[in-house]
């Protein structure tokens, strides 16, 4: 068992060390992301100490119920912890002023602690619940209590403060989403704090740090959703199966790139990709390569694969043919190859970042405003009679 939690404690730690040093990465050009970076950080180095300790101290130490130590590490990271949901949101708001206010409890109560054991106060050791109440009126159990309370209410800000401050507003999902487990998993660690046990200490850790991915996740997806794909270039002749030939005994990547043109060429000119049974093992026999070979080409390209190349070409086709006006209507869309208006309608906002039905909206309102047509028709003498 105590492998086991060297392991996870391990795994938080240079989770966490990973995590923060990214996001310092972003916070130079991005404020918002200089919260969760400090936060992640500081998080590395409390969990790297405790690593220490269990490496020194070549065993798992006893801790009885309501353990000071664990009490002080549970306060501390659930006060950290409770600043991520809303530095995600509200980056402006983490001032050092409004920090240290938040912080004064927890540091008043850690301050009374360390100077009592400075001071050379006894530390009151509880084996089981009738302690408590024998002992529940010195200054050592009751700070102890202190520190429990104040950890449930930096738990309980962790997962309601988003809503709260943010009410009016729509919240992000994958944000809501994070706070709750965050929260939930954070709970786990006062049950550990509260009553010890190193199997479930483990499993707070392991899942700590897929929670803290998950945060990571959803800081970086929106700026991979944002990056370019790879931009589509006229090809206007196709290259000769000798000429790949000798490219790929002089230039592996200059074979690629000649395999791509080939399969480009047949993509603009012959445009099968219209159609809706159009496929992988048929692009394949139009560009005359195997599978694994056409795979190869286009990953060295930027694509993911074939599902991937052949989705761009059918949205770009489909903006073209809607900014020219021969698409205007949501129910042409099997004109270019999609088999339903749901798989054109996430295929084009990923590549175009724009919403396929605003799209059309709009082209549609701008065409109608060149040819002088009002977008809306003027109710008949009728109607306003009616």
């Amino acid at each position: 068992m105590y492998t086991y939690l060297l392991l996870s404690t391990e795994l938080v730690a240079v989770t966490h060390l990973s995590m923060a040093i990214v996001l310092f990465i972003y916070a130079s050009r991005s404020v918002a992301f200089k919260a969760q970076a400090w936060v992640l950080m500081l998080i590395s180095l409390i969990y790297t100490f405790a690593l220490s300790f269990l490496v020194f101290s070549k065993s798992i130490p006893d801790a009885d119920i309501l353990n000071p130590f664990l009490l002080i590490f549970l306060l501390v990271t659930s006060f950290l912890l409770s600043i991520n949901p809303l530095g995600m949101l509200m980056p402006g708001y983490l001032q050092l002023g409004r920090m240290v206010r938040y912080a004064s409890p927890a540091i008043a109560i850690v301050a009374l602690y360390v100077l009592g054991l400075l001071a050379g106060s006894n530390v009151v050791r509880i084996n089981g619940w009738a302690d408590i109440a024998d002992h529940f009126l010195t200054t050592d159990v009751l700070l102890r209590i202190f520190a429990l309370l104040l950890s449930f209410a930096y738990i309980f800000n962790i997962i309601f403060v988003p809503h709260l401050r943010l009410r009016r507003r729509t919240l992000p999902k994958n944000v809501v989403s994070y706070a709750m487990l965050l929260g939930i998993v954070q709970l786990i660690f006062v049950i550990c704090t509260i009553r010890f046990s190193e199997p479930l200490l483990i499993v707070y850790e392991v899942l700590f740090a897929a929670v803290s991915m998950m945060l990571c996740g959803c800081i970086i997806n929106p700026l991979m959703q944002s990056q370019p794909y790879p931009e589509i270039k006229p090809v206007e002749v196709a290259p000769t199966v000798e000429e790949i030939s000798v490219a790929e005994e002089e230039d592996f990547n200059e074979a690629n790139l000649r395999r791509f043109e080939r399969v480009e060429y047949v993509m603009q000119h012959e445009k099968p990709y219209v159609s809706s049974d159009f496929n992988r093992e048929r692009l394949c026999r139009y560009a005359g390569f195997n599978r694994h070979i056409l795979l190869q080409t286009l990953r060295s390209q930027g694509y993911n694969d074939v599902h991937d190349y052949i989705s761009r070409y059918r949205v770009t086709e489909l903006r073209r043919m809607i900014e020219s006006g021969e698409i205007n209507d949501p129910r042409q869309l099997e004109r270019v190859g999609f088999k339903t208006i749901k798989t054109a309608v996430l295929a084009f906002e990923r590549y175009e970042h724009v919403s396929l039905l605003q799209f059309i909206e709009e082209t549609v309102r701008r065409h109608r405003a060149e040819k002088g047509v009002p977008d809306v028709e003027e109710p008949h003498e009728e109607t306003l009679e009616d």
